[in-house]
């Protein structure tokens, strides 16, 4: 067990020293930073969430609730730092998406 957890560490501390890891952690502190994105971010989730409540129970979504989704999701879309993240986030979850199959490439029938 304990070669296991040696490997895992490697392996952790070689995504650590990723570019794609550094950049995902440096785009996530920009947005933390950015108090317009958080805004927007907050406010779309929730509107989101609302619709999602609503479609749920059989309840008639509003158009005015339709249209502030649209137009919250047109603020992400303009969001310099919000679209940085998403890039960013991308390319990383691809990064582990990508590390995880490897794995489970190995541990699938017939490798021994």
């Amino acid at each position: 067990m304990e070669e296991i957890l040696e490997i895992a560490s490697k392996l952790g501390a070689a995504i650590a020293n990723h570019n794609r890891y550094k950049m995902f952690k440096e785009a996530e502190e920009q947005l933390k930073k950015d108090d317009e994105a958080k805004g927007i971010s907050e406010e779309l989730e929730k509107q989101s969430r609302k619709i999602h409540e609503l479609e749920k129970n059989l309840q008639p979504v509003a158009v005015v609730d339709t249209k502030k989704l649209r137009q919250l999701k047109e603020k992400v879309a303009s969001n310099q730092s919000i679209q940085n993240f998403l890039k960013v986030q991308t390319d990383y979850v691809e990064l582990m998406t990508k590390a995880n199959k490897r794995i489970q490439a190995e541990l699938a029938p017939g490798k021994e």
